[in-house]
C-alpha cells in the first residue's frame, strides 16, 4: 500500500512539477517579451528584420527580371529563326508530297484505261495523260528548287539523284515531250506529249525500278527528312533552368527513328 502511495506521490510531484515549470517559464518569457515591448527595442528589431527582407526581395526581383529581359531577348531572337526554318520545312515538305502524288498518280493502271465513248469508240483518254504528266514536271520543278536551296547535305542528296535520274532518262523523257535544261528543271511539250507512245509513257512511269518510281521514292525520303527537321525545329529548343537552350530531339528519340 505505501508502494503504491509513494509511486503516486512521486508521479504526481512529477507531472505538476513539468507544469509549473512550463507555466513559470513561459510566464517569465512572455514579461521578457513585454519589456521589450516597453522600451521600443522590440520595435527597432521587427524594423531591422523587414528592411532587411524587403531589401533581398528587391534584388531578388531586380536579378529575376533582368534574367528574364535576357532570356525573352534569347527567345525572340530564336524564334524567329525557327520559324523561318520551320517554314523552309514546311515548304519542302508540301513539294516532295506534291511530287510524290504526282508520280504515283503516273503509276495507276486506271489512268491508261481503255474507255467507250458515247458513240461506240473506244480510247484510251490521253487528255487525262497530258494532265498527268503536266502535274508531274510542275511538281518536279518546285521540289528540285527546294531541296536545291537547302543547307541540309541529307536533303541535296536527294536532289541530285533526282538529276541523276532525269539525265539517265532524258532520250525516253524527250519521246513523251519532256525535256530539261542546265538547271534540271522540265519542260513539257503537250502537243508531243498527246501523240506519244502509251507504251513508252507506261515504262517510265509504271512498276518498280522505273523513272517515275525512282522520283516518288526521293520525294517520300525528302518528305520524311522534312517532316523529321519540322519536329525538331517546332519542339527540339528550350531554355533549360542555367538560361541556356537544349535540344530536346535527338537520333535516339524514338519519334525521330520513326520518322
Amino acid at each position: 500500500m505505501s508502494l503504491y502511495t509513494g509511486n503516486n506521490s512521486g508521479l504526481m510531484s512529477s507531472l505538476f512539477g513539468s507544469y509549473k515549470n512550463s507555466l513559470f517559464g513561459s510566464l517569465s518569457s512572455s514579461l521578457s517579451d513585454y519589456s521589450m515591448i516597453r522600451s521600443g527595442a522590440y520595435g527597432k528589431l521587427m524594423k531591422a528584420y523587414y528592411a532587411k527582407e524587403a531589401d533581398t526581395t528587391q534584388k531578388t526581383d531586380k536579378t529575376d527580371k533582368t534574367d528574364k529581359t535576357k532570356k525573352n531577348d534569347k527567345t525572340a531572337q530564336m524564334s524567329t529563326q525557327e520559324k523561318e526554318q520551320l517554314q523552309q520545312m514546311q515548304e519542302l515538305k508540301t513539294g516532295a508530297k506534291s511530287l510524290s502524288d504526282a508520280a504515283s498518280a503516273l503509276q495507276k493502271d486506271s489512268l491508261y484505261k481503255v474507255e467507250t465513248a458515247e458513240d461506240g469508240t473506244s480510247a484510251v483518254d490521253r487528255s487525262k495523260i497530258t494532265s498527268a504528266l503536266k502535274s508531274f514536271v510542275g511538281a518536279y520543278n518546285t521540289y528540285i528548287e527546294q531541296t536545291g536551296k537547302s543547307s541540309k547535305s541529307t536533303v541535296q542528296k536527294q536532289n541530285l539523284s533526282a538529276l541523276k535520274a532525269t539525265a539517265a532518262n532524258s532520250k525516253l523523257l524527250a519521246e513523251v515531250g519532256i525535256s530539261y535544261d542546265k538547271k534540271g528543271n522540265l519542260t513539257l511539250d503537250e502537243t508531243k506529249a498527246q501523240k506519244a507512245s502509251l507504251s513508252t509513257i507506261k515504262s517510265l512511269f509504271q512498276g518498280g525500278g522505273s523513272y517515275g518510281d525512282t522520283i516518288g521514292d526521293k520525294a517520300t525520303a525528302t518528305y520524311r527528312l522534312a517532316n523529321s527537321a519540322s519536329y525538331k525545329t517546332s519542339g527540339g529548343t528550350r531554355y533549360s533552368s542555367q538560361g541556356t537552350y537544349s535540344t530536346l530531339g535527338n537520333t535516339s528519340n524514338l519519334l525521330d527513328q520513326l520518322l
